[in-house]
């Protein structure tokens, strides 16, 4: 994940490293720790033995947009993705697909915070990451993804939306005039994880942009 980070050129402020290991990284300061001194500033249960602070330069709503654009690609929006899990798991699929650009409207989990970090596996640093609201996504038409009674996904043009909104899966989608794309499901099973549900249509999105 911190390998990810300087890879994305974020500026390390501080690495801390477990005594024995090993961790090669420009930073401003290096501090080096006993284990079980590490163990008690560390937020995960089995640490892999290095600690980073770093400096993350948030682009606006406006940059993101920008460039989604430039890659030719709809802006990915999370609107009321609160498990930080699901945020990071869908930053990850984003950028394995090749998006360039994701928004979070409020209600959404931090996706730079520690956890939802984690779940992207460092691939969060890979995107045009941005906070928003929706006066700031006025001019962009866009799918949302609903459980039931949109598109099927085979047949909705989504790549030539502006934006693919992805929602709550309590409380769904917060606005009700966004057209909607759906992935069927087998009988008796009623709904996907959002951040499965958003790895299927950003990689359908991929195959048809390819084409």
């Amino acid at each position: 994940m911190l390998a990810e980070a300087e890879a994305a050129g974020l500026e390390l402020e501080l690495v801390v490293v477990r005594a024995g290991e090993e961790f090669s990284a420009r930073s401003k300061k290096r501090v080096t720790l006993t284990p079980g001194i590490f163990r008690s500033v560390s937020q995960t249960v089995t640490p892999q033995g290095v600690i980073a602070i770093a400096r993350v330069n948030e682009p606006d709503a406006r940059t993101a947009i920008e460039a989604a654009r430039r890659g030719r690609w709809p802006l990915v929006v999370l609107d009321g993705v609160q498990d930080p899990g699901n945020a990071g798991a869908i930053c990850r699929t984003a950028a394995a697909a090749g998006a360039p650009a994701l928004v979070v409207l409020e209600g959404s989990a931090d996706p730079f915070g520690a956890k939802a970090v984690r779940a992207s596996a460092g691939n969060v640093f890979r995107l045009a990451v941005a906070r928003a609201s929706w006066a700031d996504l006025a001019e962009l038409d866009g799918y949302g993804a609903a459980a039931s009674g949109g598109e099927p996904l085979a047949e909705a043009p989504i790549e030539n939306a502006g934006m693919i909104v992805l929602g709550s899966e309590a409380h769904g989608l917060s606005r009700s005039d966004l057209k909607l794309v759906t992935v069927h499901l087998s009988e008796g099973v009623e709904s996907l994880n959002v951040a499965a549900a958003a790895a299927l249509i950003l990689f359908e999105l991929k195959r048809r942009l390819a084409a």
